[in-house]
């Protein structure tokens, strides 16, 4: 067998084992996997020098553009930067109330004029229009997941947001249950009618002056909300998957709701696992849901460490510094896609918290499967995408959003040590990253059509 590229002396890992060995890449495909002594003709011979070779991360939860930026100039800053990140798929929310089909066909053809890396989408719920399309989707156009926005309503319901009620939700659930585990609910759970009254409490008594923003969204409002959907879903059939959970209790939550029958998947994200109240500014930092305290740091690391959140995404969207002067109307958000793998291998690997097979599994092997990807995506097995992040577990540098390619001037992790990152990216077999130096090129992401979604 001749190949196009043999990556030598890597330790591939996958989330059931490491080893050192050997890959070879013919046509954008993994072609063959081997020990040491695996070796074919091949094009370009790349030696690892022992690195870890993980599949290429998967990011689930990605917003383009948010809060203002042009579109497209975003995806060239985001999409390079999941490549700096070893990321190699992102998932983007597609938010506005158009049919869903016309707000696919614009995103599919400006994503992949613009690309860096590969991706798919998400789409807003937000009409029983749309909710009537959820079928033509899944069936033929390759999309399976649909966000319902609990807390973005009112006053919140900032542009192009439009605030649902409980029944876009039962409707939008119980068409999503009707497709026996083909598609998902995804659900942003906090209940904004309590945040809006504690908002109404603090400025009257003048305690906001120094308030964090969990104390405006405290831990029980997502439990309240959890357990609300987990209802619908009882109701409905549909599968679930809670994105961005931050709290301590929300593992019990999970673990309750699966006792009761109910398919449901959790999510965190890396600055749920490393960011609280007592290492950030409390206005720059502000992200919904908010950072929390150091348990629930510790509380989401355990629910990982035992399988009950499989997923991790990042929640990226790009905030400037500008955006970010008062408490109340600063803007939500801030980027993530680049300091996944840092966090996860710092703080994660790095201090005995999860194994680097847990790394693997999280990323990029669960996420596929959830979302439909696999096996063209998320792992390291003959005939998958040659997608790789390959990491160093012993560099360590402080992290400066002034070296970044992203298009925002601001991250809570700016000047933060860690030790373990990627160094090279490959997508499809060819080398878009490599030791600080971005070789990919504009237009070479395409738009992956995801067909199941799986537990």
């Amino acid at each position: 067998m001749s190949v196009d590229l043999l990556l030598k002396n890597g330790t591939i890992v996958t989330p059931s084992k490491s080893f050192r060995g050997n890959i070879a890449v013919k046509d954008g495909r993994i072609a063959g996997i081997g020990g040491e002594e695996f070796s074919v003709e091949a094009d370009e011979v790349a030696d690892l020098g022992g690195k870890h070779i993980l599949p290429g991360v998967i990011d689930p939860h990605v917003h383009i553009g948010w809060p203002s930026w042009d579109w497209e100039e975003d995806c060239i800053c985001t999409t390079r930067t999941a490549a700096v990140g070893g990321v190699t798929t992102v998932i983007h929310f597609l938010n506005e109330p158009l049919p869903l089909h016309e707000e696919l066909s614009i995103g599919i053809e400006r994503f992949e004029r613009n690309a860096y890396v590969d991706g798919s989408f998400h789409e807003g719920i937000f009409t029983q229009g749309q909710i009537d399309e959820i079928p033509d989707m899944v069936e033929t156009r390759g999309v399976n997941t649909f966000k319902f926005y609990l807390p973005y309503k009112g006053a919140e319901a900032v542009p192009p947001l439009v605030g649902i009620d409980d029944g876009i939700i039962y409707a939008g659930f119980k068409e999503i249950g009707k497709l026996k585990e083909r598609a998902r609910a995804l659900i942003h759970a906090e209940n904004i009618e309590i945040f809006y009254k504690i908002k109404e409490q603090m400025q009257a008594s003048g305690e906001d002056a120094s308030a964090y923003w969990t104390d405006t969204r405290p831990n029980w409002v997502e439990v309240e909300s959890i357990r609300k959907v987990v209802a619908f879903a009882k109701g409905t059939g549909c599968p679930l998957y809670l994105v961005h959970l931050t709290t301590k209790e929300a593992k019990e939550e999970i673990l309750r709701a699966r006792a009761e029958g109910v398919d449901v998947i959790g999510e965190t994200c890396p600055q749920y696992l490393v960011l609280n109240v007592e290492n950030t500014d409390r206005v720059k930092s502000k992200v919904n849901p908010p950072l929390r305290h150091k348990e629930d740091n510790e509380a989401m690391w355990q629910a990982i460490q035992e399988g009950v959140i499989t997923c991790i995404g990042t929640d990226h969207a790009s905030v400037a510094l500008k955006d970010k002067q008062d408490f109340w109307d600063g803007i939500v958000g801030f980027a993530g896609l680049e300091t996944t793998l840092p966090v996860l291998l710092s703080e994660g690997v790095n201090k005995g918290r999860i194994s680097i097979e847990k790394v693997a599994e999280i990323t990029s092997y669960n996420v596929a499967k959830t979302f439909g990807l696999y096996p063209q995506k998320g792992s390291i097995e003959v005939g998958a995408d040659a997608d790789f992040a390959v990491v160093d577990l012993e560099m360590e540098k402080a992290y400066s959003v002034r070296e970044s390619p992203n298009i925002t001037d601001y991250s809570p992790y700016d000047g933060m040590v860690f030790k373990g990152w990627p160094i090279q990216t490959y997508l499809r077999g060819r080398l878009i990253f490599d030791h600080g130096t971005i070789l990919g090129e504009k237009g070479a992401g395409k738009f992956i059509p995801r067909f199941s979604a799986q537990k």
